[in-house]
């Protein structure tokens, strides 16, 4: 096995099918396993108006739309042992001794194997950025091995090795795929990233994680998204929706323990969702008088937290039961607008949030999702993220947007006051 470790090191690895995002001929296999968006026709409207900028070489629309990929059924979990569905759910009971870091191979710039000798981590990866530093292209079509990230180092971020849309793409393989792919269809493309700390922290132990390893992942992603999207308008890319978010816990979708975030740059230039249509509009309506730059939050009696730079707060409509809200008291359209002290007091922030849900004992499993102004659009939108903790929903909630909510936001954002004080 380590012999195999050497030849791991010495050879130039072959991706497979999607891997990376890849696809060319050494690795096609079949249409079914090619990723796809498709656009639900009894929810989904034709742009007709050129209000937010968008070009009008394409159709664009907006509603309701899934991406449907395979590969992210094969990407791996991150325990070693099967355990109880309860005890797994919860990431604070393990030590790091029971889980299995595929992120670690990537740090440490060599192959891992677990106690039965089957490999864990190949060390083979795409490296977008270190901290704010410049690594490979967003676009570059060979992964390759690495050696050790430094210490030194507090974030990197990655092309997800199995990710949700195609990056690569050889022209004639496309030209064949695009030709039988079934109706309503289309091949999806786009880039997706993945922001982890250099060391390894739980991300259920969010408010463990020291600030620096917070904020250090936040910096990585940002340059990380500005390299992207530089590099995707060099190549003719426009109109480009750029989604960041944190899934912290397996029912919320967290695959891996060790804390990381997540940033998918859509390249389809076909549109935007229902919900980020709502945000578009309202924000146009909003004018010169924007509301989270007015609203004072119910007097006040909703808001949580107030910084320097930040404001949180529980919104009035929840989707979930103690459904936070924060954004930047500076009006900016997009996370890379963000300066270094605002994201240093985002993470600082956080903790204290985090800390205070905990103490109430609410789910520890949270998603943490970034609402952005998509570039090529011309828009005045004012930036604004959701904290929402995991929490069973009923048919009816299922079946519009809406959500039956049990707890008033105004006694919710009083409980984590106190447990904020306290």
């Amino acid at each position: 096995m380590r012999d195999n470790e050497e030849t791991l090191k010495s050879a130039n690895y072959q991706p497979k099918f999607m891997e990376w995002g890849i696809i060319n001929k050494n690795n096609f296999t079949s249409v079914r396993e090619v990723p796809i968006k498709r656009w639900d026709p009894l929810s989904t409207v034709v742009i007709k108006t050129g209000e937010f900028g968008l070009r009008k070489k394409h159709l664009r629309y907006y509603g309701h739309y899934s991406y449907l990929s395979p590969i992210r059924g094969r990407r791996p979990k991150g325990f070693k042992t099967s355990e109880k569905k309860k005890d797994f759910y919860d990431y604070s009971k393990k030590s790091i001794n029971n889980v299995k870091d595929v992120f670690k191979a990537v740090t440490d710039g060599k192959a891992l194997h677990d106690n039965n000798g089957r490999l864990i981590g190949d060390g083979y990866t795409i490296i977008i950025t270190e901290d704010e530093k410049r690594r490979d292209d967003p676009f570059l079509d060979q992964p390759h091995g690495i050696e050790k990230i430094p210490d030194s180092c507090k974030a990197i971020t990655l092309i997800n090795r199995y990710p949700s849309m195609a990056r690569i793409i050889e022209p004639s393989i496309k030209t064949s795929i695009e030709n039988k792919l079934p109706p309503n269809s289309k091949l999806s493309i786009g880039i997706n990233l993945v922001s982890l700390s250099r060391h390894f922290y739980f991300s259920s132990n969010f408010d463990l994680i020291p600030e620096d390893a917070i904020s250090g992942i936040f910096i990585s992603m940002k340059s990380a998204i500005l390299y992207s999207i530089q590099e995707a308008i060099d190549r003719d890319y426009y109109d480009i929706p750029v989604n960041v978010f944190f899934n912290i816990g397996v029912k919320v979708g967290g695959s891996q323990p060790r804390i990381h975030g997540q940033c998918y740059i859509d390249l389809n230039g076909d549109g935007h969702g229902s919900r980020l249509e709502g945000y578009l509009r309202a924000f146009k309506e909003m004018g010169d008088n924007c509301h989270l730059c007015e609203t004072t939050h119910g007097n006040c009696d909703r808001i949580v937290l107030d910084t320097k730079f930040w404001t949180f707060f529980l919104t009035g409509s929840p989707v979930r039961n103690y459904h936070l809200r924060f954004n930047p008291k500076e009006h900016i359209r997009r996370f890379v607008q963000l300066k270094s002290n605002q994201i240093q007091d985002l993470a600082k922030s956080l903790k204290k949030i985090f800390k205070a849900l905990d103490n109430l004992k609410i789910d520890n499993n949270r998603n943490i999702l970034f609402n952005c102004c998509p570039y090529g659009y011309d828009a005045d939108f004012h930036m604004f993220a959701d904290i929402i903790p995991h929490e069973i929903i009923g048919g009816a909630e299922m079946a519009d947007d809406m959500r039956v909510a049990r707890k008033l936001p105004e006694d919710a954002a009083k409980e984590i006051r106190e447990a904020i004080s306290s």
